[in-house]
Protein backbone atom coordinates (compact mmCIF):
# COMPACT_ATOMS: atom_id res chain seq x y z
CA UNK A 1 0.00 0.00 0.00
CA UNK A 2 1.49 3.36 -0.93
CA UNK A 3 1.00 5.56 2.01
CA UNK A 4 3.87 8.34 1.03
CA UNK A 5 2.84 11.31 0.08
CA UNK A 6 4.91 12.84 -3.28
CA UNK A 7 5.12 15.83 -4.11
CA UNK A 8 4.69 16.32 -8.50
CA UNK A 9 4.94 18.76 -10.70
CA UNK A 10 2.15 18.60 -13.20
CA UNK A 11 1.79 20.67 -16.96
CA UNK A 12 -0.42 21.32 -19.58
CA UNK A 13 0.09 19.89 -23.18
CA UNK A 14 -1.71 22.07 -24.77
CA UNK A 15 -0.74 25.64 -22.84
CA UNK A 16 2.28 24.93 -20.71
CA UNK A 17 1.09 26.18 -17.06
CA UNK A 18 1.99 24.13 -13.78
CA UNK A 19 0.87 22.65 -11.14
CA UNK A 20 2.19 21.09 -7.75
CA UNK A 21 0.25 18.55 -6.48
CA UNK A 22 0.57 15.73 -3.88
CA UNK A 23 -0.13 12.39 -4.81
CA UNK A 24 -2.18 10.04 -3.97
CA UNK A 25 -4.01 12.68 -1.97
CA UNK A 26 -5.02 14.81 -5.19
CA UNK A 27 -5.67 13.24 -8.55
CA UNK A 28 -4.21 14.46 -11.26
CA UNK A 29 -5.83 17.79 -12.61
CA UNK A 30 -7.81 19.55 -15.67
CA UNK A 31 -6.00 22.90 -16.37
CA UNK A 32 -7.82 25.83 -15.32
CA UNK A 33 -7.33 27.46 -18.95
CA UNK A 34 -7.99 24.58 -21.34
CA UNK A 35 -9.51 22.53 -19.55
CA UNK A 36 -7.43 19.33 -21.05
CA UNK A 37 -5.81 16.31 -18.53
CA UNK A 38 -2.46 17.38 -17.11
CA UNK A 39 0.28 15.59 -16.93
CA UNK A 40 3.26 14.67 -15.17
CA UNK A 41 6.07 16.49 -15.78
CA UNK A 42 8.69 15.92 -12.37
CA UNK A 43 9.14 13.98 -9.39
CA UNK A 44 10.02 16.65 -7.12
CA UNK A 45 12.69 14.72 -4.52
CA UNK A 46 14.30 16.34 -2.10
CA UNK A 47 18.30 15.95 -2.30
CA UNK A 48 18.65 16.04 -6.25
CA UNK A 49 21.30 17.12 -7.79
CA UNK A 50 21.96 18.07 -11.63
Amino acid sequence: MRDKVEAVEVKCPKCGITLIIYIPQEEIPLCPECHVRMVIKELLDEGKSY
